[in-house]
């Protein structure tokens, strides 16, 4: 048997205008009254005790779902695929085996990660060159709810809280940029023929062409599952914003994004935990759009003095305090803080450390930054590194966990 491990990229194809064994739950896996800090990698997942740096539990999940309290991890079980998921104590959760080959969505190239926002449901892709099949897991009932094979030009894109509907990425030409989004009614096991997208946005279209073009970037996703935002690059580099209203049904397309994207950006997104604002930045040019989540438009955009230094994509990382108050975003060195108020630079902290994800603590008092296998705990104000804790090799993102295990940041 060996774990499919899945790397999860930032950059790949949506609204511009046409073998390793996983070690086995730490024993010593225990709630503690400190905040911790969760760790994916392409081998597992850590908690970690962030006061101490002692590791919690060692977990064989890859994939972290946006409730932070599952880590899923997927095994090849003759002609199956064992699907098995652990809670953040090592406690197993979730097990259940889906006939064929499945991987996460991202196998493919970039793609939002197959959980529902509230975690209540999961997609995994089987694609070869004819087929693509999706298998759509029930994850409280550890059941597979259904499975749907559609032709191979059809990705994820998004599955809604309530599992009654999943939209769908169409390349109608192979290799194109161009794309349709399309919506699968599960509960009528239907594809349905009309194509979202933005009336307003497109004058004239051709759905055998794609009506959009661009290269998806990545996503992020209100809790309440209402919206699933996209960042996209069209082929004359400027970005894009694809919201999808997942329950209504229909797409807005937010295009008056500031920037231009090059191999050398780092474009990233983090939104409020309320919702009600997205920024998109990019440290290496200096570019900062404000997106009102309620009107899904833009309301502000701005520049700010940035190193210069080219940057690698794949490493764009940023987060939001809780208050809403400061925005982060890494660099190629360092990390960008904004104040969200007027979108000024207030600080430039871990000038010498190259980093690729960021999570902030519950105060906002200490920012985790990850780089290499190193995650260093700095002063955000002072830009002080305080303290460093070890990650394992592989590591690829880290998020933060409230003391109250039950609740998360």
């Amino acid at each position: 048997m060996r774990w499919l491990l899945v790397i999860a990229l930032v950059i790949g194809p949506a609204c511009g205008v046409p073998s390793t064994s996983a070690a086995a739950p730490s024993p010593s896996a225990q709630p503690v009254g400190s905040e911790r800090l969760v760790v994916e990698g392409d081998a597992g997942t850590q908690v970690l005790e962030v006061s101490s740096g002692r590791t919690l539990a060692t977990l064989p999940g890859t994939l972290l779902a946006p409730t932070k309290d599952l880590v899923v991890g997927l095994m090849r079980e003759g002609a199956a695929t064992r699907v098995q998921g652990t809670d953040l104590a090592g406690k197993s959760v979730l097990d259940l085996a889906v006939p064929g080959e499945y991987v996460f969505s991202n196998a493919y190239g970039a793609a939002p990660s197959g959980f529902a926002p509230n975690g209540k449901w999961l997609v995994l892709v089987s694609r070869d060159a004819a087929e693509s099949r999706f298998a759509v897991i029930d994850v409280a009932r550890s059941a597979v709810a259904d499975t749907v094979t559609l032709s191979s030009r059809f990705s994820f894109d998004a599955i809604h809280n309530d599992g009654s509907a999943m939209y769908l990425i169409e390349h109608p030409q192979p290799g194109a940029t161009t794309y349709n989004v399309r919506l699968y009614d599960l509960r009528a096991k239907v594809l349905k023929p009309d194509i979202i997208f933005d009336k307003a946005a497109i004058g004239q279209w051709d759905p055998t062409v794609g009506l959009m073009d661009g290269t998806f970037h990545v996503s992020v996703s209100p809790k309440s599952g209402d919206w699933s935002y996209g960042l996209y690059m069209r082929p004359n580099g400027k970005p894009f914003v694809h919201a999808l209203n997942v329950p209504g049904k229909y797409a807005q397309c937010i295009v008056d994004v500031g920037g231009t994207w090059s191999p050398s950006s780092m474009f990233s997104m983090a939104m409020t935990d309320d919702g009600s604002k997205l920024f998109v930045v990019d440290t290496v040019v200096g570019n900062v759009t404000v997106i009102d989540g309620l009107a899904q438009k833009v309301v502000r955009t701005a520049t700010f003095k940035t190193t210069g230094i080219p940057g690698d994509p794949r490493a764009a990382s940023a987060v939001v305090s809780r208050d809403g108050s400061r925005l982060y975003a890494s660099a190629a060195r360092g990390v960008a803080v904004l104040n969200t108020a007027d979108l000024s630079l207030k600080a430039w902290p871990a000038p010498d450390i190259t980093t690729r994800s960021l999570a902030l603590s519950s105060d906002g008092a200490r920012l985790y930054a990850l780089g290499g296998d190193t995650i260093y705990v700095i002063d955000p104000s002072t830009g002080r590194v305080l303290s460093q804790v070890g990650a394992t090799a592989g590591a690829r993102a880290i998020h933060i966990l409230a003391r109250d295990p039950a609740s998360s940041h």
